[in-house]
């Protein structure tokens, strides 16, 4: 399995798992990534961020969340 394969295979089983879809949003001339809840209709789409500058210290910051999770 190619490590483009991986990535693929991680974002596809978390999405289908917790039911929601990433796509992009326009912020001025900036791409934003956007996430859509799918089981829950009233949930405001939302921008997800990722900060770090590698794997070890990546996070995922969520707007609107007050924590945010570390990818281990």
């Amino acid at each position: 399995m190619t490590r483009k394969e991986q990535i693929h295979a991680a974002i596809y089983n978390a999405a289908v798992d917790a039911g929601f879809m990433l796509y992009a949003g326009h912020n001025g001339v900036q791409d934003k990534v956007m996430v859509k809840d799918l089981l829950d209709e009233d949930t405001p789409h939302f921008e997800i961020t990722f900060t770090g500058t590698d794997y070890l210290d990546m996070n995922v910051h969520a707007e609107g969340v007050g924590e945010h999770a570390m990818i281990e």
